[in-house]
């Protein structure tokens, strides 16, 4: 069809019924005409909004669209008003200008005009301007009954669909693969049968409504189970392999040494792996090979099959034998085809190492593929290309009576119909909108479209579907003026394209541009020619270098470009005003890495997920410290990280100056708070003020991290994650390949008010930026990957994993030339998006002969020149002297120290006054741990906050002989000597403490130490904190001596096995408030209230060191009792008393000690007294008292403190003596390990006084 073809005059469009294409190109303002050829169509032919039907390609799009009409409508509107007051004509633009000039010269066709205009702004919001599928999905809706579908059914969005995809697949393998033998299983593997690669395929076939997957083979049936065809399958090739190998196995390496010796002739350098002479004998390792698998006994000959795995790990079968090897090298060299005479035994090694996979893949994705429909449709859900399948005409679930009908009511509603975006149409797509409008002499249908940004392949869009359209259409208008890129730019794009799209066969018009010029000197158009070498890469017989060498570099290129920008250009060029555009996510991620080094801030556009970033594995080394807060190799991972960057130095040291251990109680506090506290405020602890500046410096690392811990937080809370939960739960995460991405996770790194743009090309469609920087043109599109196969003109997939064979090679080449012609109209799009300049990196690699940019760079007879010929003088003599606003430049990556900072703000700045009066930092909430650490102590390990708050002592604080005198270590019982302690090897530190801390906690003393329950216990603590269960004997040991050890003095033979649950509580936690009168309490004021019962401990030399605590404190005191207990059977009788778990470490393990020393005789009164003194527990022991003494006020009928409070006992868990070492005169004089001393009444009642506000 000879189709007229013309320049698109907005104002003299036709609007008659009839086909009509609107061709543009990039920047042209299509979106602009569409919108006032609505505006036509409303006012000059009368039609309503509901007869206008807008079809686009996307969500955005199609809200774009509408908003534009919406303006349009309302612009036109201002315009009509203007000439009824007498206005000047202000924003109008010219063809808007022009229009009322042509329709609005009477005063009652203007009112006739915006009485119509009003009318379609009230209907604006209703209109039906949409993407395709949500027309299928409102056509399905209101013909449901005629189709046969669900009224209303469901439409599950693409991320459910994808979860839906995933659980399916999950299914098959759980059903079928893992049932199958395990090394079959592994064969499989090895063929590349994976749940992320079945997913890729079943996402293909499902997304695709214009392909069909038909599996045909009667040996495959997906209703039955996988192992049993899986072993037929199998075998069947083995024993076709092994019949035809017997055959011609020898003749077919005679016949490769022959071909070899050929190629040899021919002066083929490269034919590896074959030899004319090979010193291998390869058909004598086959043939021994299968003869493994043949059993001779009393005369008979058993024939065996191994496995796929044993198949697949036989190298020789692929890499030498396999028909693939010789079309290889002939495809390497340029070689014609050659045809094998032994070509049914080189089919036979093919199957034998493909087909028992090919035919798992097709069993599975039929099963896959079937289950997924089953499963919408009994759901009541349908997908996107569900709803195109349902009105599809060329599919034949629609007869033709239904198709007439739904044809006819389409009519019906529909008198004008424009598809925006028509270059991304499908097949399918297009049989829907051409069936019911393309054929009637009653509709408008206008096609707006650029074939050269026809770019979304990988979606099912096919240009043939343009082309062929294109064919049949009344006439084509071309928009030809450029509204986006200035002069300058538009004449270096003429140049560079004037020869047009020669892949993709399509012409690129030559085009004007209706910007102003605007003053600048630098060019608009520049070519970085990079070579990796610095040396010219042309040079005869110099090897070009590899592919990924040369992408190492284009990172520091791309910073080195814009620092260069930003001071040559600062005056007209800002952060905002950059693009870089990449092809894939991990190209954007390594060049936003090399910026955030030169401090240029960042923002990633893209699908990309935040929970694949560096803030997430940041994010996951913090929450496994969490999880696992005793593993030191997790914590020394935190401190190395990005979040706390410690250096070597220091981590080295850290062991012996307990930064690891502050680390460590840190991280087992933020674990216990996690759902209270919240993992952004965890984080926030952990960073602090100085870490959290480092990472500001780092572009959007902190933004992510942010981002990462917000949705982590937010599965907390629905959830009720602990640690452990929340760290496997982001694991998992991290692992799932989501093609679509929650708009949750994509990454919102706008981080500065000014940052460069990070985006792909396909996303970047639409879009416009004053610089862009495009610096991976330089690549060849990859190389195809099936398993599954897209043939041109093929309703059906086809399926195969190796790429032999005639069939499967023509299939190949069509599919690399697909792909080499869309990475050209990729290049198109990522060149048009500058409005001011535009930056191309040019370079050569290795197998890139196939990029997109040789043709423009290098011209017509590029394809002629060798590799030496495409030469920057050559790129000149085509480009520069044909157009002065191209500059090629050469480049080379110079070790730069450049830091971009911005520019320093003319404003003054100044401090803001300073208050009048102190902060009152002296209330708030207080514990032991709190006050005496203003205290200086030399064996204090650091504190978490919560065991701070709740005034815990898990301190293991060790006493050595080098720090006492030497005497302090001889037992005051001279005729006794003690057992070594079972806990003298157990760890040391505030972890090893608490985890002795933790099992007496949850101990039943009543329960024999050899009781189940004990012993599970005892691991499970271990464990927890990260303890050889080796130490597990030890542990049982020493409680053991804990629990039957007498008690001595006031309790006697007492000892707590005999308690019982009803006789003691653990873990009493409580709060006191502190004041007198509204005032802090002081050092002094508790110094004085030591001074009573002089006579008791602690009340003569103790009080003075008191003063130097410096306490002076208002609002709550908080503890944490271990344990209390009475003392006899009748509570109203009793007394009742407190213990504290102690851990300290005393004893002798010097350098020059053969052993270490660690028993009861170093635990004598004397050295727990200084114990005592020392680490302040006389103050910790007379607080608690006051609790238990208030606690039992409240509890307790009659009380009274001389009758019933008892008082407290230090339980030295590492100086426990055995039972049978303690006599009658140990109980007189004290047991080792056992500090025990009766409640000083008065002191306890003055302490309670003293809290309670009075003096």
């Amino acid at each position: 069809m000879n189709t007229k073809k013309f320049t698109f005059k907005p104002n003299h469009y036709p609007l008659e019924p009839g086909m009509r294409l609107l061709e543009a190109s990039a920047g042209t303002g299509k979106t602009f005409s569409l919108s006032h050829l609505v505006l036509r169509l409303l006012t000059e032919k009368e039609y309503s909004m509901e007869e206008i039907l807008v079809i686009s390609f996307t969500k955005a799009t199609a809200s774009e669209i509408q908003a534009k009409i919406s303006s349009r409508l309302l612009l036109a509107l201002k315009g009509l008003e203007n000439i009824k007051t007498n206005s000047k004509v202000g924003t109008l633009d010219q063809v808007l200008i022009e229009w009322l000039e042509l329709n609005a010269k009477k005063k009652s066709t203007r009112l006739r005009l915006a009485g119509q205009i009003l009318k379609a702004l009230e209907s604006i919001d209703h209109a039906d301007i949409t993407t395709i599928h949500g027309f299928c999905r409102r056509t399905l809706r209101r013909e449901s009954i005629a189709i046969g579908c669900d009224i209303d059914p469901e439409q599950i969005s693409e991320e459910d669909n994808e979860r839906l995809m995933h659980e399916i697949i999950h299914e098959y393998w759980k059903e079928h693969i893992l049932g199958i033998n395990p090394l079959h299983y592994k064969g499989l593997q090895m063929a590349g049968l994976s749940l992320d690669n079945l997913f890729s395929s079943l996402s293909k076939i499902d997304n695709d409504p214009s392909v069909d997957f038909i599996v045909d083979d009667p040996k495959i049936n997906s209703s039955t189970e996988l192992s049993d065809q899986f072993e037929g399958w199998f075998k069947e090739c083995w024993e076709k392999f092994i019949f035809h190998w017997n055959k011609g196995g020898v003749d077919l390496e005679k016949y490769i040494r022959n071909q070899s010796l050929i190629w040899k002739e021919m002066g083929v350098a490269n034919i590896k792996p074959f030899s004319p002479k090979p010193r291998r004998d390869r058909v004598l390792e086959i043939t021994d090979w299968i003869l493994k698998y043949t059993i001779f006994k009393n005369n008979q000959e058993t024939k065996l099959t191994p496995s796929y795995y044993v198949v697949r790990s036989n190298l020789l079968l692929k890499d030498y034998f396999h028909p693939g090897k010789i079309s290889e090298i002939e495809a390497r060299n340029d070689l014609k085809q050659s045809i094998s005479p032994y070509s049914t035994l080189q089919c036979a090694i093919a199957e034998l190492w493909d087909k028992p996979a090919e035919m798992t893949w097709k069993h599975a994705l039929s099963w896959c593929n079937h289950k997924l429909k089953e499963r919408r449709s009994n759901s009541g859900i349908i997908s996107y290309s569900d709803q195109l399948k349902a009105l599809d005409p060329g599919a034949n679930q629609l007869n033709d009576i239904t198709k007439n009908q739904i044809t006819k009511k389409l009519q019906e509603r529909y008198k004008v119909i424009l598809i925006d975006e028509f270059q991304d149409t499908d097949p399918v797509q297009w049989r829907i909108i051409s069936e019911a409008f393309s054929k009637s002499n009653n509709h408008v249908l206008i096609l707006v479209g650029d074939p050269k940004q026809s770019i979304y392949r990988f979606r099912g869009s096919d240009l043939s579907t343009y082309l062929n359209a294109r064919k049949n259409v009344d006439r084509i208008d071309s928009l030809l003026t450029n509204y986006r890129a200035i002069p300058e730019l538009v004449s270096g794009l003429n140049t560079l394209m004037k020869c047009g799209l020669k892949n993709s066969s399509l012409e690129v018009p030559t085009l004007s541009s209706a910007t102003k010029a605007k003053e600048h000197t630098a060019t608009p158009i520049e070519i970085l020619n990079f070579d990796v070498t610095s040396s010219t890469t042309n040079n005869s017989g110099e090897e070009l270098p590899s592919k990924s060498l040369v992408e190492e570099s284009i990172p520091s290129i791309v910073t080195t470009t814009i620092l260069r920008l930003l001071k040559n250009e600062a005056l007209t060029t800002n952060l905002d005003d950059i693009c870089v555009l990449v092809n894939r996510h991990d190209q954007a991620e390594k060049i936003r890495d090399n910026l955030a080094k030169a401090n240029l801030p960042s923002r990633l556009i893209n699908q990309g997920d935040v929970l694949e970033s560096l803030a997430s594995e940041c994010l996951q080394i913090f929450l496994d410290c969490l999880a696992y807060p005793t593993k030191i190799a997790n914590i020394k991972r935190l401190a190395a990280s990005p979040l706390l960057q410690w250096g070597l130095t220091k981590i080295q040291s850290s062991d012996e100056n307990g930064d690891i251990d502050q680390l460590v109680i840190k991280c087992k506090d933020w674990a216990q708070g996690l759902q209270t506290k919240g993992l952004p405020n965890c984080l926030s602890e952990l960073l602090e003020g100085e870490n959290i500046a480092n990472l500001s410096e780092r572009g959007r690392l902190l933004g992510d991290l942010q981002q990462c811990a917000e949705i982590v937080q937010e599965q907390i809370h629905i959830e009720g994650l602990d640690a452990h939960l929340t760290a496997r739960w982001l694991r998992q995460q991290c692992n799932r390949d989501l093609k679509h991405i929650p708009e949750l996770r994509r990454p919102n790194s706008d981080i500065a008010e000014s940052a460069i743009t990070i985006i792909t090309v396909h996303r970047s469609k639409g879009l416009q930026y004053k610089t862009v920087i495009c610096p991976y043109l330089w690549q060849a599109p990859p190389i195809p990957k099936g398993p599954i196969w897209r043939i041109k003109g093929s309703e059906t997939w086809y399926f195969s994993l190796n790429t032999d064979g005639d069939k499967m090679k023509t299939i190949l080449e069509n599919s690399i030339n697909e792909s080499i012609e869309e990475s050209e109209r990729i290049a198109y799009v990522a060149l048009t998006r500058a409005q001011n300049k535009l930056i191309v990196i040019w370079s050569m690699a290795t197998n890139q002969a196939k990029n997109p940019l040789r043709y423009l760079f290098f011209g017509k007879e590029e394809e002629n020149y060798n590799q030496k010929e495409l030469s920057i003088k050559t790129m000149q003599k085509w480009i520069k002297d044909q157009d002065k606003n191209i500059t090629i430049k050469n480049i080379e990556i110079n070790k730069t120290n450049d830091f971009w900072s911005s520019t320093n703000s003319s404003e003054q700045l100044s401090i803001g006054p300073t208050p009048e009066r102190a902060l009152d930092q002296s209330w708030g909430r207080y514990s032991y741990s709190k006050w005496i650490s203003s205290a200086t102590d030399k064996y204090a390990y650091p504190q978490s906050p919560r065991i701070s708050e709740e005034g815990k002592d898990t301190e293991q604080i060790e006493l050595r002989a080098k720090d006492v005198d030497s005497n302090q270590f001889v037992s005051q019982l001279v005729d006794v000597k003690y057992s070594q302690s079972p806990l003298a090897e157990f760890p040391r530190g505030p972890v090893a403490g608490d985890c002795l801390h933790r099992i007496l906690e949850k101990l039943d003393f009543s329960l024999p130490i050899t009781d189940p329950k004990t012993a599970s216990l005892i691991e499970d603590e271990l464990r927890k904190s990260s303890i050889s269960i080796d130490m597990k004997s030890n542990v049982k040991d020493a409680l053991k001596r804990v629990l039957s050890v007498p008690l001595g003095g006031a309790l006697g033979n007492l000892q707590l096995k005999q308690l019982n649950s009803n006789r003691c509580i653990s873990e009493l936690k409580f709060d006191l408030s502190l004041s007198i009168n509204d005032n802090a309490i002081k050092s002094i004021d508790i110094y004085k209230a030591f001074r009573k019962n002089p006579d008791s401990k602690f009340g003569k030399i103790y009080p003075k060191k008191l003063i130097d605590l410096n306490i002076s404190s208002k609002g709550f005191f908080t503890g944490s009792i271990d344990l209390i207990f009475y003392d006899k059977d009748n509570f109203k009788e009793a007394r009742w008393w407190l213990i504290d778990w102690k851990s300290n470490w005393i004893g002798n393990d010097m350098e020059d000690s053969k052993s270490i020393n660690c028993s009861p005789d170093n635990y004598s009164q004397k050295n727990m007294y200084k114990q005592m003194i020392e680490h302040h527990y006389p103050l910790q022991a007379h607080l608690y008292l006051v609790a238990l003494h208030r606690y039992l006020n409240w509890r307790l009928v009659d009380y009274n403190p001389s009758k019933h409070l008892g008082g407290y006992v230090y339980i030295f868990l590492r100086g426990i003596p055995k039972t049978k070492e303690i006599s009658s005169y140990n109980l007189k004089s004290k047991v080792p390990g056992i500090f025990l001393e009766e409640a000083p009444i008065e002191r306890i009642l003055a302490l309670d006084k003293l809290m309670d506000g009075t003096k």
